[in-house]
């Protein structure tokens, strides 16, 4: 049978004792030491456990026990110096013997055969759990790091009313939900509602970002696909005009959404205003806003892991660069805006052109998010000759909009493919689903009813492509 020694003393001795008892399935014999009989519950009777008084911190009393192979030894004691020469004693007798010791007073140890567990950080931990809107972390499985978290989606919540399927998890996934005290495997059609548990996975510094976009109100954009905006400038190909629009509309988005930072990037520099214009910008940019100019990589080599390492969670860009660059934009997933025709401040509303419940759903709460923080009107122009789900989907959006408090325009074009009269405005801001289709040069598309399809018709608006799962 395996051994584990325990070295134990103090007000907490006999409370740790019981609950050793209490537990089941342990296929152990413990060798427990201690001073005080006052510490020690002796009455207890369990054939697994074999006490001894002494003083655990002379190291020949202790060389009398060492004659088993102890997998392991655990020091729990509540005086500092009796800690510290317990651990000698035994470092002393077995160079490779695995040692944890509970620690109340910041003890340093350089030994890699010795764990400590810090007592006050623990307490603490657990203590500030009780606060409203903190993050209830796994502090004992795993790293322990806070890569297992629980949260619990409040009523507005951007996550509320939505199939698993449909948000976005990079670096991190949704494993079990929590409804009525009942757990609930993980499909990609289950629906969050609030009040729903959410058992979550991944990196500690996402799972962070995420709890607060969970439980933010509306006004996360760009959340949940990043917290901040990237920008790229290539002083060489791009025009003048392109170049200002760019410029202005990253300004424009900073200021307006929830980002956290920007990041412009300037390839190709050259001296032109452009240029001047960039420097009197670093000149008065403060902490959040982070302006560079790349002499050396001109094109999209190294991209993707910059951006996920700095938390991006949307691109802009211009329609000739999103063209050339489509394939590495989708495999970004995340939004992507592409620039119009016209300055950002002539926008007036958000479009969405579709036929789809589905693929709505998908965009629903970016719509609604975004839509709120630019305090632009949203118009959804659904179109369908053959009048299938037209009752469904104008439910749905009633009810989004009740749900959001936010007022949406229903327009059901039953005979006139809105397309064709919206196309030659340049004072919108259209909502697509960034699908695979869009990758795809196929003549095929110009029957489709799939509107995404058709976004080049629109390439005179502002355009923000939503990435699907």
């Amino acid at each position: 049978m395996n051994h584990i020694l325990i070295i134990i003393d103090g007000i907490l001795a006999k409370h740790f004792l019981e609950r050793l008892c209490f537990e089941k399935g342990l296929n152990f014999f413990f060798t427990i030491v201690y001073q005080n009989d006052i510490n020690i519950d002796l009455n207890i009777n369990n054939e697994y456990l074999e006490f001894h008084k002494f003083d655990p911190t002379s190291t020949a009393r202790l060389e009398l026990i060492m004659t088993k192979d102890y997998k392991q030894a655990l020091i729990y004691m509540d005086n500092e110096f009796d800690t510290k020469k317990t651990y000698e004693s035994l470092r002393s007798l077995n160079l490779q013997l695995e040692i944890n010791i509970m620690d109340f007073w910041g003890l340093v140890i350089n030994d890699e055969q010795c764990k400590i567990v810090d007592a006050r950080s623990a307490l603490s931990r657990r203590f500030l759990d009780f606060l409203p809107d903190v993050a209830l972390t796994a502090q004992y499985i795993g790293l322990g790091l806070g890569e297992i978290m629980e949260i619990k989606i409040p009523v507005g919540s951007i996550f509320a009313y939505r199939h698993i399927g449909f948000i976005q998890q990079k670096r991190w996934r949704i494993v079990l939900v929590y409804r009525n005290s009942k757990i609930h495997f993980v499909k990609p059609s289950f629906i969050l509602y609030p009040n729903d548990s959410i058992l979550i996975v991944g990196d500690p510094v996402v799972l962070q970002s995420v709890f607060h976009n969970i439980r933010g109100n509306l006004g996360q954009f760009p959340a949940p696909f990043g917290n901040n905006i990237y920008c790229i400038i290539d002083m060489k190909n791009m025009s003048l005009l392109t170049q200002e629009r760019l410029i202005d509309t990253l300004i424009a988005f900073s200021q307006k959404t929830n980002s956290r930072k920007f990041f412009l990037r300037v390839i190709n520099p050259t001296i032109n205003s452009i240029y001047e214009k960039i420097k009197k910008l670093i000149d008065v940019s403060s902490k959040n806003e982070e302006i560079f100019f790349d002499y050396k990589n001109t094109d999209f080599k190294n991209l993707n892991s910059f951006l996920e390492n700095n938390d991006v969670g949307m691109f802009i860009t211009d329609h000739k660069y999103f063209e050339k660059e489509k394939k590495n934009f989708f495999e970004l997933k995340i939004p992507i805006l592409k620039i119009g025709d016209t300055d950002f401040n002539n926008l007036k509303e958000c479009v969405i052109l579709s036929s789809d419940e589905n693929e709505l759903e998908n965009q629903a709460n970016v719509i609604v998010d975004l839509s709120k923080l630019l305090n632009f009107n949203v118009s959804f122009y659904y179109y369908n000759p053959i009048q299938e789900n037209v009752n469904s989907m104008e439910e749905y959006f009633e009810s989004l909009s009740k749900l959001y408090d936010k007022n949406i325009l229903i327009i059901n074009k039953k005979d006139e493919n809105p397309i064709l009269s919206l196309q030659y405005r340049n004072d919108l801001l259209q909502f697509i689903s960034f699908e695979p289709e869009l990758l795809k040069n196929s003549l095929s598309r110009n029957l489709s009813t799939n509107f995404n399809k058709h976004y080049k018709k629109m390439s005179r608006n502002y355009q923000l492509f939503i990435p699907i799962s």
